[in-house]
Formats: C-alpha cells, sequence, structure tokens
C-alpha cells in the first residue's frame, strides 16, 4: 500500500492561488523578455537602418542645411561614411565652405581634408547632444576684408538667434523640414545639454587679409584641445600655433558658450607664452557682431626690440628697447585697441595713462597721453655711438704775446680764419648716417610730461610736450619745459619725406637760463656765466648730424646779466698796459671778465654764424664785439673791443687808460681759444697812442736792454731781443 499523498498544489488542481500569494506563472517573465524582445528587435531595425541609410543621403541633407543657414556652399568632394556603434558618427572628406558672395576671386572660408563627428548614442536616445569626437584635419581658414570693410567670416542673419535647428526628413526638401527649437519644451533635442568631450584641430592653418591696408598674416601649425561639460559650463581651450617663425602656446576658458550663443558679454581668460611675450588677459568678450573684449591685460618681454620685430615693426640699432613690462584696462574692437590707467616700464623709464591704436588708415595711428618719469632719447637714438670729444687741458692761452716782443712775432702771422668746411674731421658731430625709417613705420599724436628728459648732451627737468608724427613729418611741440634753471618753449619739425635725408627746423625760445651748464651741455662751451634769455630759429638739412649743421641757416640773440667771460680778465689785460707791462696778456682758467649785461643778435648761413653788434657792461668796463663762429669745425674768428670807462689809478696803475680800446682777437677752436690784442687796432686810437708815450716817460734815461726787461719780465735777453725792443720803444713807444 502506497503511502498517501498530501493535497496537490493549488496549480495542480487547476485553481488559483489563494488572494496574496506569489504567482509563478510566465506573465510577468513573458512581458519582461516582450518588451526587451521589441526593444531589441526596434534596436536591430534602427541598426539595419541606420547601416542601411546611404552616406550620400546624409551627406546631401548636410549641405542642404548648411546653404539654409549660411549662404554658402558646402562641397564634400571625397567619400562619407556613417557609424552607429559605439557611437553615432560621420566623416567626410576634402571638405571646403565657400567664401562670402562678392569678393572677388574668393577663396573657400574653410577647407579641410577630412571631418569626423561622432555622437554618443544612449544620451542622443534620451534627447541629449553628446558630442564624444570632433575633429578637423589640416583645415585652412581664409578670413578677408574687402576695401569696404566687408568680412568674409559674416553669415547672413539666423532666425530665432542663430539657436535652431533643422532635421531633414528622408525625401523632404531642406526648406520644408520641420523647424526644433532648442529648448526644454519636449522636442527631439536639447541643446542646452550639448556637451563637448573631445574637441580638435589638427595642423590647421589660418590666412587674413585686409585690402583697405594691403596687410597680411598668417597663422599655421595651429592644434586645439577642446572640451565643454554643458552650455553653462566653461568651454576649455588650449592648444598651440606657429605665427611669424615662434611658436605660441595659450590657454583660455570661457564662460560661457550660452552667454556667446545669446549675444551676451562672456567671461574669458587667457595665458599667452611666446619666446619674445608672456601675456594673460582676463575680463570679458563679445562675439555679436565682431569680437569684442575689454579687461586687464598683463604683458612682460625680456626684450621689446625683439617683441617689435616679431610684431613686423624693425626698430633701427640703439642702445634701448630692452626689457619691459604692462599691466593696464585693455579694451579691443577690430582694428581698434585702447590701453588705459596703464603702467608701462621700459627699460629705466616708467610711464602711466592711455594709449590706443587705430589699424584702418595707411599706417597705424597711435594716440598717447602718458607721464614718464624720465625719458633719455640717446638710449633710442637710431644712429651708432658718438665718441666723446677728447679731454683739452685748459692752459694759459695768450697766443705767445706776453711782451713787445710777442706782439711782433703774432702781428707778422697770418690770421688763422675759419677753415673751409671739410676740410677737417673733428669730434664733436656725429657723420653716421641718418636712419629715418621709424617715421614711416607709424602716425602718432602723444601728449607727454616727462620728469626728466635727456636729448644728446641736453638735459631737461619738468617738460610738457606734444608728439605728432604723420606722413614721416615729426613735430614736437614744447609746451612748456624747466632746463637750466629757466623754462622754454617752442617747435622742432624733422622731415623724414626725402628718405634718408632729413630737414631740421627748430624755434625755441629759453627764458631765465643759467648760461654756463646750457652752453657746456648743448657746445662744449664752458666760458660763460650769466642768466638770462636765449632765442634761435634755426633750419638745416642733410643725411648725417654734421651735413644738418653744415647747412644751418637762420637767426638766433641772447641777452645776459649778472655773469662772466670765463678764462680772459679783460680789464687785468688793460692794466698790465697801465702798469707799463704786457704780461697781464696771458690767460687763466680762473681768469674772468665780469659784465652785469652782454646782448647779441647772430645771423647763421650755411654753418657759420656771423655777429656785429656784441654789447658787454660792466662797472669798469665797456666791451663791443664782431665776428664769426664755424660751426661744422667748431672754430672761431671774433674781435673783443674793450674800453674801460673808470680810471685804474690806485689800483696799482700808474698811468689813467680809462677810455682806451685794445681790440682782442679771439680765434682757434671754441673749446681752447686763444687771445691776441691787435696791436694796429691800438695804434688807431689816438687817446692810445698818448697813453703809450706816457707809458714810454718811465723809461727813460734807460738803456734798451733795460727797457726790454722792465717790458719783458727779462725776457728780451740777448741780442735779438734788445734790438727788437729798441725797435719797438723807436716806432711806437717814441719816448719824449
Amino acid at each position: 500500500m502506497s503511502a498517501s499523498r498530501g493535497p496537490a498544489p493549488y496549480q495542480e488542481r487547476g485553481y488559483p492561488p489563494p488572494y496574496g500569494e506569489p504567482q509563478r506563472s510566465g506573465v510577468r517573465s513573458f512581458l519582461f523578455y516582450g518588451v526587451l524582445g521589441l526593444i531589441a528587435m526596434a534596436a536591430g531595425a534602427a541598426a539595419f537602418a541606420v547601416a542601411a541609410l546611404p552616406a550620400n543621403f546624409v551627406r546631401d541633407r548636410v549641405i542642404a542645411a548648411v546653404k539654409e543657414k549660411t549662404g554658402r556652399d558646402l562641397v564634400i568632394a571625397g567619400p562619407s561614411s556613417f557609424t552607429l556603434y559605439p557611437s553615432v558618427g560621420i566623416s567626410l572628406a576634402d571638405v571646403s565652405l565657400s567664401g562670402a558672395p562678392g569678393f572677388e576671386g574668393a577663396k573657400p572660408l574653410v577647407s579641410m581634408q577630412s571631418l569626423d563627428v561622432s555622437v554618443a548614442l544612449w544620451p542622443l536616445i534620451q534627447r541629449e547632444v553628446r558630442v564624444k569626437t570632433l575633429r578637423l584635419r589640416e583645415p585652412v581658414f581664409n578670413l578677408e576684408v574687402d576695401r569696404n570693410g566687408r568680412r568674409s567670416w559674416d553669415f547672413a542673419a539666423l532666425d530665432d538667434r542663430a539657436a535652431r535647428i533643422r532635421l531633414a526628413q528622408a525625401g523632404a526638401p531642406a526648406s520644408d523640414a520641420p523647424a526644433l527649437p532648442a529648448r526644454r519644451n519636449g522636442s527631439f533635442l536639447r541643446l542646452g545639454d550639448l556637451k563637448l568631450d573631445d574637441v580638435h584641430i589638427d595642423n590647421g592653418t589660418l590666412n587674413y587679409q585686409d585690402a583697405r591696408t594691403g596687410s597680411s598674416s598668417r597663422l599655421s601649425a595651429i592644434n586645439v584641445d577642446m572640451a565643454l561639460a554643458a552650455l553653462t559650463e566653461p568651454l576649455l581651450a588650449k592648444g598651440n600655433v606657429a605665427w611669424k617663425g615662434q611658436t605660441v602656446t595659450f590657454d583660455s576658458a570661457l564662460t560661457s558658450l550660452s552667454e556667446v550663443m545669446e549675444s551676451r558679454p562672456a567671461k574669458l581668460k587667457l595665458t599667452l607664452a611666446a619666446n619674445a611675450l608672456d601675456a594673460t588677459f582676463e575680463g570679458s568678450a563679445n562675439f555679436k557682431d565682431a569680437l569684442l573684449a575689454e579687461g586687464i591685460l598683463s604683458a612682460k618681454s625680456s626684450s621689446a626690440r625683439s617683441l617689435a620685430a616679431w610684431l613686423g615693426t624693425d626698430i633701427p640699432p640703439s642702445e634701448g628697447f630692452g626689457p619691459m613690462t604692462a599691466k593696464g584696462l585693455f579694451r579691443g574692437a577690430p582694428d581698434q585697441f585702447s590701453f588705459s590707467t596703464a603702467e608701462i616700464v621700459l627699460d629705466k623709464t616708467t610711464a602711466r595713462g592711455e594709449i590706443s591704436l587705430d589699424t584702418r588708415g595707411a599706417r597705424p595711428y597711435v594716440k598717447a597721453n602718458l607721464k614718464l618719469t624720465e625719458l633719455d632719447l640717446n638710449t633710442y637714438a637710431s644712429h651708432g655711438v658718438r665718441s666723446a670729444p677728447a679731454a683739452k687741458p685748459r692752459e694759459s692761452s695768450g697766443g705767445g704775446a706776453q711782451s713787445i716782443e710777442d706782439l711782433l712775432q703774432e702781428s707778422e702771422r697770418p690770421p688763422p680764419g675759419p677753415r673751409v668746411q671739410g676740410y677737417t674731421k673733428r669730434d664733436g658731430w656725429d657723420e653716421e648716417p641718418l636712419n629715418l625709417d621709424g617715421l614711416g613705420a607709424i602716425d602718432a599724436n602723444a601728449k607727454l610730461s616727462i620728469g626728466r628728459l635727456t636729448v644728446r648732451t641736453i638735459h631737461l627737468d619738468q617738460s610738457d610736450l606734444t608728439v605728432a608724427l604723420k606722413n614721416r613729418v615729426m613735430k614736437t611741440t614744447l609746451d612748456e619745459v624747466r632746463l637750466y634753471n629757466g623754462r622754454g618753449h617752442g617747435t622742432v619739425t624733422l622731415d623724414g619725406t626725402a628718405g634718408n635725408t632729413a630737414s631740421l627746423a627748430a624755434n625755441i625760445t629759453l627764458d631765465g637760463i643759467s648760461a654756463q651748464p646750457l652752453l657746456t651741455d648743448a657746445a662744449d662751451l664752458d666760458r660763460l656765466t650769466g642768466t638770462g634769455r636765449l632765442a634761435f630759429a634755426l633750419a638745416g638739412q642733410g643725411a648725417s648730424e654734421r651735413q644738418i649743421v653744415e647747412t644751418l641757416s637762420g637767426k638766433a640773440e641772447l641777452a645776459f646779466a649778472d655773469g662772466a667771460i670765463i678764462g680772459v680778465n679783460v680789464a687785468e689785460m688793460v692794466r698790465g698796459i697801465g702798469k707799463g707791462s704786457f704780461g697781464g696778456l696771458g690767460t687763466a682758467p680762473t681768469d674772468k671778465t665780469d659784465f652785469s649785461e652782454m646782448t647779441s643778435t647772430w645771423t647763421v648761413r650755411s654753418g657759420t654764424a656771423e655777429n656785429q653788434d656784441l654789447k658787454l657792461v660792466s662797472p669798469l668796463l665797456r666791451l663791443t664785439g664782431s665776428g664769426k663762429v664755424t660751426l661744422p669745425t667748431r672754430e672761431v674768428d671774433y674781435m673783443l673791443r674793450p674800453k674801460l670807462v673808470a680810471s685804474l689809478a690806485g689800483q696799482g696803475s700808474t698811468q689813467d687808460v680809462s677810455g682806451i680800446e685794445i681790440p682782442v682777437r679771439v680765434h682757434g677752436s671754441w673749446e681752447n681759444p686763444k687771445y691776441s690784442p691787435d696791436l694796429a687796432g691800438v695804434l688807431k686810437d689816438p687817446k692810445a697812442v698818448d697813453t703809450i708815450k706816457e707809458i714810454g716817460k718811465q723809461f727813460k734815461g734807460k738803456k734798451a736792454d733795460e727797457i726790454v726787461n722792465d717790458l719783458l719780465g727779462g725776457g728780451g735777453n740777448g741780442e735779438s731781443g734788445k734790438s727788437k725792443g729798441k725797435k719797438l720803444l723807436e716806432q711806437f713807444l717814441n719816448p719824449q
């Protein structure tokens, strides 16, 4: 007997299980696997459809969409391919986009070896656009500006703020395809969820041409990596590019792309690094109509000369344009840039203020308003370094006229006079050819306030001036300058329109200046002291500094008070005659002729300055003069006519020689001139002759050699001295 069994399960009896007990039927399993199967079937069908979809169909739809949106022709000359797994993608070879309509001989705006795009499949099903890769291989961008200012990269305005996309439908013209706005309103795609994992430009090239100025530029070896987590997140880009022989690396962050798409300013941070420049920019950028940028710019260069050469401007050789730093508020627009609240340090000069650049004209136009701590223009002189004049000892220079015998010897020699131009080369004027290329590099208008200014050997204190440069003509207006304890104003014009030959004109007035330091610095002439006024209007031309000096013409006038002529004591010369001795004709560095007033006017022709009205007044002396100064050879040939106006009796003189005029010739180099009394001129004055006769009476009863010894201080020993002394006494002194 078999063992009895318990009740059969509900399933075996054909009854349903009690309420609440789990069913073990295959309904849910069927549903689950059925839905899974349907998804698999749909995916397979989609995969089959996509795989079977001709790539040419996709290509044609892309071409139509680009034409509709941009008005340009997209040409895909190479093969095309379409992929589904592991991501949806398309690859187009030999791609180009036509240039702007109306541009004569316009090149394609962009052409590239290939364009590869892949989009993540699963996010796409979820209506998110996640670009896994976007690669442009060897693209060439051609950007042009025509003579009317039209830009080849300007596209026709897009509807709905350029944020609408069209999905081409099979068999339907692109114009009939439904427009899908990029919003979260149930549309097929949500551009707000756009993500860019890897965007790469591989070995690209950018060509830029501006028909207005004829300028062109080229960027090559462009390699860029970009990433975008979302439209509302920063767009990160870094890479390198080759420009004018240097590799520039960059790293940037743009916050955010959604602001750019809505034509709103976006935050931009950019760093650049090259051999000649390191720079950072942090501010905002607006891409609405053209790139507009505003923010803090910091730049540093180890050599401003190398930086200028890299940017396309060759600076003539000089000692300057070394290390440079700059920081300030930068504003940039197409062809226009400004730098305000700036601090620029170049070499030893610090400049603060504003500077702007406009590149729309035939030449870049620079406008500036700057305050400079100091400026030494010698550092930036375009010519070679000038050798300093050889030091010359300040020795006694009486032309040997220490006695009557010496006077005779001097009178027998022919006057040296000015030498012919070109007779010899002397230190002091630079003969290096002028380099005027810098005048044609830019046009400018700069208002400068300089704490200390050095121009060649002249030193100026606080100087306010305006520099205007246009068409190779530079005019410097000295609004007010302080120099040598005085003030000055005027203009200096340098005209370089003739090429390597310059025309220089100066019209300057100086008041209250100290004569000695000014003349020492300007002309190495330290023999005049006093305070007064100097005005001149001079012009010259030539290919070197020396040639300009050789052609100088114009007028000059000076008026000084309470000063002295250094190196000669005219009163002592006359006093020596009163004492019966000519020993006072010698000069020494400590000698001087004081005056309370001195005036003169000069006419300059072909580098030679002539004067006829020198007037010098002092308590004991009246002095007039006339003569010439040859500027190229730095020589002087001048006649001074001093006259004592008060008696010297009781001051070591035995005779009253007041009123006697004794001409003294000044000749030789102006650094170390010689002084020779003009004996013939003395004898033309009747009073002088009478006085000399009176002086001769003191020698009555003496022998000739004794007279010579008295006059010459023992210098007349020997037969020659006796005969010459006797001859002089017989001819000129004639004692009675």
